[in-house]
């Protein structure tokens, strides 16, 4: 749903293209907000001037009764709590008493909102920025000069193939790692499980990682084909221990038709589940990219 319309419902003035609306003393913006790899939804924002630890982001939750609410860090670390809207996208009692609650469970907490500059701390901020679609208070000479240095390390981590290598091979590794469950299933119980797939190229992902090169913008491709290739070896193993234990070789085996249709169902299947996997994972690898680090802050210049 576009922005604009969400602000006409409740009246609320746009700046810099973002829905903003002071609730009880606390500035709420509304942002499309990715729930998964690809969907976003319209969802509301705090930006408090402090981290917030994970019992006071309880304490919250208990105070609406619901968990749909996450932390995020906007500039500072931890310091912003996005939560959808009460009953739909639609003015309502209930929303008001919702959004009542959540403001007067911020002030027992003793939050604040932002208003100081993040970048250096000090207050009487002279401009705006748009970060992570929320409009953050900041000085002019602050921001930019944090832009060039985000720019200039992203070039940095753009160009370095330190610890490449390493990190292919623990990405490897961990997808061998994140198979074992879909294995377990298909052994054991006859049964695959799209969700399990997921673990591959997560598991794939934190192994790379763990090798310590650089997250670059096309590492999540690289972990997709790796995941793929993972996949295609499971089954060929699979199938392999199959003929094996008939005394056929794999390629005899594949010679017979009812063996090589299911074969190839369960890897149209299982390509199919990855796919789905990676889908789900996309996103928490993404994030974490040069990419999403470039178009986080691209609003500093």
């Amino acid at each position: 749903m576009k922005l604009d319309i969400i602000a006409q419902r409740f009246n609320m003035p746009m700046e810099q293209g973002v829905p903003v609306s002071t609730i009880n003393g606390y500035r709420v913006q509304v942002i499309n907000f990715y729930v998964d790899a690809f969907v976003k939804v319209p969802m509301m924002c705090m930006m408090f001037e402090r981290t917030l630890t994970k019992e006071e982001i309880k304490t919250i939750q208990k105070a609406v009764g619901m968990t749909a609410m996450r932390m995020e860090s906007i500039v500072l670390n931890n310091n912003a709590i996005i939560f959808p809207f009460r009953r739909g996208t639609k003015p309502s009692e209930k929303h008001d008493e919702y959004m009542r609650k959540i403001t007067d469970a911020c002030h027992t907490l003793g939050l604040k909102d932002l208003a100081h500059c993040p970048f250096c701390g000090k207050e009487e901020t002279d401009s705006t920025r748009i970060i992570k679609d929320v409009i953050v208070p900041v000085h002019d000479a602050c921001a930019k000069e944090l832009y060039q240095q985000i720019t200039a390390h992203v070039e940095e981590l753009e160009k370095s193939h330190k610890g490449m290598g390493k990190s292919i091979f623990f990405a490897i590794a961990g997808a061998l790692v994140g198979a074992i469950p879909t294995l377990i299933s298909i052994i054991f119980f006859q049964y695959m499980l799209a969700i399990l797939y997921a673990l591959i190229p997560l598991a794939s992902f934190y192994g790379y990682k763990y090798g310590g090169a650089p997250k670059k913008s096309y590492i999540p491709v690289v972990i997709s084909v790796i995941s793929l290739g993972i996949v295609i070896g499971m089954m060929v193993w699979l199938y392999g221990s199959i003929a094996a234990a008939e005394g056929f070789t794999f390629s005899e085996a594949m010679g017979v038709q009812e063996f090589s249709s299911s074969f190839y169902s369960d890897l149209f299947t299982s390509i199919l589940f990855l796919g789905v996997g990676i889908l789900i994972s996309w996103r928490q690898m993404y994030k974490q990219t040069t990419a999403a680090i470039k178009k986080n802050y691209q609003g500093l210049k």
